[in-house]
């Protein structure tokens, strides 16, 4: 027999069992983390008191959270269901307008915020002391920052920004607009319906970012 018959070939091995555990024991963790938020308190939770409420070891919660503050970050996570827009962040560079565009941004922009704030809703709710808090949000700003940068890049690529506009202004534009807090204030303060904070958010972004004869070019393909 052969070195080549005796020594089989490695192969990769994955095993959807394994990743659906994995899985199940992240949302244990997670559960088990919002009930200790709720019955001690920020400041008195631990990692190791959330894996014993998770029933799962001490080393695995570190694995998933690293720290409180992660553990917050897998609580936002949670409220975050990123299947229900992944479809509408992949149709944006299909839109052939710059009208079609911004709307196609503001909708996404629009879900992102609406899941976003409920998990930010949740820790106040529950007394997650400021400074954490703060700098949970500003992680999310961050992230939110990198989202609309590529937004503007896909449209500039398209040659569909305001002329003298660059992509850095625009993407200050989009992000300070499209920001957590005007969200905040509008729908959950003043109760706007999700609807109307869409369509507002809608044309002030082609208000911002589009010319006024790119604008009349999209009103002439709508009417061929």
């Amino acid at each position: 027999m052969s070195t080549q018959e005796k020594t089989p070939s490695k192969r990769a091995y994955h095993s959807p069992r394994r990743q659906e555990q994995a899985n199940h024991t992240r949302e244990r963790i997670i559960k088990a983390a919002i009930r200790q938020l709720r019955e001690k308190g920020y400041a008195n939770m631990s990692l190791d008191s959330i894996a014993k409420e998770a029933g799962v070891a001490s080393q695995t919660v570190y694995a998933v959270c690293g720290s409180k503050k992660g553990a917050l970050a897998r609580i936002l996570e949670s409220t975050v269901a990123e299947q229900k827009y992944d479809t509408i962040r992949d149709s944006i560079p299909q839109m052939k307008t710059g009208e079609e565009r911004v709307a196609t941004m503001a909708r996404f922009h629009s879900l992102m915020q609406h899941n976003s704030a409920s998990g930010f809703e949740l820790m106040r709710g529950l007394g997650v002391i400021s400074p954490e808090l703060a700098e949970l949000e500003k992680d999310n700003d961050l992230m939110l920052y990198e989202k609309s940068l590529q937004s503007i890049r896909q449209m500039a690529d398209s040659g569909m920004l305001k002329k003298g506009l660059s992509v850095e202004e625009a993407t200050d534009l989009y992000w300070a607009y499209s920001s957590p807090g005007i969200y905040r204030r509008l729908v959950l303060v003043r109760g706007w319906s999700m609807e109307k904070y869409t369509e507002q958010m809608s044309g002030i972004l082609k208000f911002l970012l589009l010319d006024e004869n790119e604008n009349e070019k999209d009103g002439e393909t709508d009417s061929n």
